[in-house]
């Protein structure tokens, strides 16, 4: 097979990659509200300390099913997870956004432990598709988003705008809300789409999709918008640098570089094309595919946070995704599949399959975490080393394609509809 990478010189700066988006105007009529208050269920009984295993590389046959809104816009009917799911996991819980409420699950039992409602009268509908809440770099507070109806007051009407809402991971009630305006122009509260992207240690970024794009950088410690762009496209952020996709007119683009920690101020941009698109590929690096404008030749590159390049992609670049493992290394797969580990510092290539040359083939990747990638062959389940993919499991249990040290989120393997948490067993 072709090898996905050729490695540069240039290597990445010191970052923490997460995702953004496009960007708009902000405001805070009602900034560090007095949240409302959530509701809570005691478990009758204590269950005793659930064991933990990081990474886990096996996981229980038995599980307990996650309601509906877990999986919702995320699975095909064909049952394959096609895009991220809206949860995350924490601890032995669970973290379902939906359009008017975050459910805290009980990874165990699966049973519900708190659900958490927005102050202000949701505007989408209650089956909306949404996106994972953010938790904060020291786990301590759960992120999510709401796209809510703001009361009219005097002369001014009603409006629709975002309730981000910080829920604390311990007590699964709001700590506080911030109140964000000017959602972007052109579309409505039934085509918006609002989550947030990042979290750094100080700050949070909110996007908002729909006739625009917007997005709102949030001050963790003064809990109000900091700053807002308008008419960015699909990004992410590398460290402290959010990397945008931006358009020229209605086919060029360019991918630029924005300083979240100075009111978003460009500092650079790179390449001149279409159909460009940023993937996620760990703490230091992400990876921008698409067509040179000029020649209408394939790109696909690897950049770091000041915007040099630190690797090539090569190959049939359809279909990738990249998943970083939470330790040090980056998941690349292709619709091959093709799949490729990156030092997710360097970009340096750590091995490929199929194996040129071997008769090992690709797995399908479900998840990656703590130097373990999951996923599934014509065997079965199976668990992969990060650093040097070998077989570190053959018979797993699940192929998660959420996992923490408590718990794997796999697809029932009978209606292939359904999210079972597994616990983790080994």
């Amino acid at each position: 097979m072709r090898s996905i990478l050729k490695v540069s010189a240039a290597l990445s700066a010191t970052a923490t990659l997460v995702l953004v988006a496009g960007c708009g105007g902000a405001a805070e009529p009602g900034a560090d509200h007095k949240p409302k208050a959530s509701k809570s269920k005691t478990p009758a009984t204590s269950a005793p300390p659930r064991k933990s295993y990081d990474p886990p590389q096996k996981f229980a046959a038995k599980g307990v099913p996650l309601p509906e809104a877990a999986g919702r816009g995320s699975i095909t009917r064909d049952g394959t997870v096609a895009r991220p799911l809206p949860l995350a996991l924490h601890g032995t819980s669970a973290y379902i956004a939906a359009a008017d409420s975050l459910q805290v699950i009980d990874t165990g039992t699966g049973k519900t432990t708190a659900t958490v409602r927005p102050r202000h009268k949701p505007a989408a509908e209650s089956d909306a598709e949404t996106d994972a809440p953010i938790p904060t770099q020291d786990g301590q507070l759960m992120l999510v988003p709401f796209l809510v109806e703001f009361p009219g007051k005097g002369t001014t009407p009603s409006r629709v705008g975002i309730e981000l809402d910080a829920v604390n991971t311990k007590t699964n009630k709001t700590d506080w809300t911030v109140d964000l305006d000017d959602l972007p122009s052109g579309g409505s509260e039934h085509d918006t789409r609002v989550r947030v992207v990042a979290a750094t240690k100080s700050t949070a970024v909110v996007s908002a999709y729909g006739g625009d794009a917007v997005t709102y950088a949030v001050d963790l410690g003064t809990r109000k918008a900091a700053w807002h762009k308008e008419h960015v496209g699909t990004a992410a952020v590398i460290g402290d640098t959010a990397v945008s996709v931006t358009s020229k007119d209605s086919v060029r683009q360019q991918v630029i570089g924005l300083d979240i920690n100075h009111d978003g101020k460009q500092i650079w941009k790179k390449l001149d094309g279409y159909e460009l698109t940023a993937h996620p590929a760990g703490p230091h690096l992400i990876a921008i595919t698409g067509r040179d404008y000029n020649s209408g030749d394939a790109i696909g590159t690897v950049l770091t946070a000041d915007g040099s390049k630190a690797a090539d992609l090569s190959g049939d670049l359809s279909g990738l995704t990249c998943r970083y493992d939470d330790a040090s290394v980056t998941i690349c797969q292709t619709e091959e599949p093709r799949t490729t580990a990156l030092n997710a510092e360097t970009g340096k290539q750590l091995w490929t399959l199929p194996e040129k040359g071997g008769n090992r083939v690709a797995p399908t990747v479900t998840a990656a975490w703590h130097g373990v990638v999951y996923g599934t062959t014509s065997n079965g389940p199976v668990a992969l080393d990060a650093k040097t993919g070998a077989d570190r499991s053959t018979s797993p249990g699940a192929a998660p394609v959420a996992v923490n040290e408590y718990t794997g989120v796999a697809l029932d393997p009978g209606d292939h509809r359904t999210l079972i948490a597994h616990p983790a067993a080994g």
